[in-house]
């Protein structure tokens, strides 16, 4: 993995910050709901951060109580050193995309990305127009309605109208999701550049790891309305907080099988099997899962402190390939990811082993990271 470095912010970038951030549903006669439990983000002036996690997880609710589209619950919301959450919606200085698009039907994509300017009576609203149209490749569409759009171009639309306000804070929701892969990368890449040229402080929200990695400075990994582990792409795929970061976060995804820890500070895996771990925290004869990334797997000579297995599936994937190995005495198979070049046939053994402080151990009721 490789770290992403924060752009120098604009002039007019903010800092965002969020402290102990609350949203309750009620409903009459129903469970209240708790979406978003007690987050706390702390966003530098110019720095974009994701929001990455499953679908239904808070993320989105967050981005829309920053937007003054959802009530605060409990807690704070500060741009820069002002309180928002008391605020309208159209005083708070944010860019909004959200992922429903939110066109203007009767007009065309030219006056429906003019439309904001020339209420604030932006005098270069038109120049504006046609220089993010030429940035994000769209100016075929601009003389034409949103009934005559892809959804994919609706999507586009929508991301030029946030962008094209230049605000100190820009949120995002799910800004991609409805590109084409050769439409992703390419308006991925134009975000990344408008992002670092003028200094947005961003807020990304998806449920996409890639774009989430190629796209942030910082990442906030959430489940059930809590932040799992905030920190660099590095620090996340390196060294995850729990065994949901280490099994949301990886492609391929990680390996996670059952474990023991054994007296001598090894782990038996399987009915033969042994890896060593960095991890001290770990009583003899306790339950462990054990997680090893695919890429960190390492063939080992023998007899010595390794995994025996056996090559069940192999998958030629040019850059790579993922051998898919069945070890005596799990339930489940682990993969295992070779160099280019290097081949595996259906019966082949071998030995597995990997660096230990790259085998993760976690407790096995509650996920917690054992170190």
């Amino acid at each position: 993995m490789t770290t992403t470095t924060a752009p120098t912010a604009s002039g007019t970038a903010k800092s965002l910050t969020i402290e102990a951030l609350h949203k309750n549903y009620t409903s009459r006669g129903r469970e209240s709901f708790h979406a978003v439990k007690g987050i706390d983000l702390d966003i530098r002036p110019g720095e974009l951060v994701a929001l990455l996690g499953p679908s239904g997880c808070g993320k989105t609710t967050t981005l829309r109580m920053i937007a003054g589209l959802e009530t605060v619950t409990s807690g704070d919301i500060r741009i820069g050193d002002r309180s928002i959450p008391d605020l309208p919606p159209g005083k708070r200085d944010v860019g909004v995309g959200f992922e429903s698009y939110a066109l203007y039907p009767p007009l065309t994509v030219r006056q429906n990305l003019a439309y904001g300017l020339k209420a604030r009576k932006v005098r270069d609203a038109d120049a504006r127009v046609q220089a993010i149209a030429e940035r994000l490749e769209m100016t075929d569409l601009l003389d034409l309605r949103p009934a005559g759009l892809s959804s994919g171009q609706k999507q586009r639309v929508a991301l030029a109208r946030a962008l094209i306000r230049n605000p100190p804070v820009l949120l995002l929701d799910e800004p991609l999701s409805h590109l084409d892969a050769a439409q992703r990368q390419r308006v991925r890449r134009e975000l990344k550049v408008l992002q670092r040229e003028f200094g947005y402080t961003t807020i990304v929200v998806t449920h996409d790891q890639l774009e989430a990695l190629s796209l942030a400075d910082r990442l906030a990994v959430m489940n059930n309305g809590v932040i799992q582990q905030f920190g660099t792409a590095d620090e996340i795929f390196d060294d995850p907080a729990n065994l949901f970061v280490a099994d949301f976060v990886g492609e391929p995804k990680i390996n996670l099988t059952e474990g023991v820890a054994e007296s001598d500070g090894t782990v038996r895996v399987g009915r033969d099997g042994r890896l060593v771990s960095a991890a001290r925290s770990v009583p003899a004869g306790g339950s462990v899962t054990v997680g090893i990334r695919p890429q960190d797997v390492q063939l080992a000579e023998a007899g010595s402190v390794s995994v025996p297995a056996e090559v069940v599936v192999f998958e030629d994937l040019l850059e790579f390939g993922l051998a898919t190995v069945r070890v005596e005495g799990l339930d489940s198979h682990l993969v295992v990811q070779t160099p280019a070049g290097v081949v595996r046939r259906r019966g082949d053994r071998l030995h597995l082993s990997a660096p230990p402080e790259r085998v993760y151990l976690f407790d096995a009721d509650s996920g917690d990271r054992l170190r």
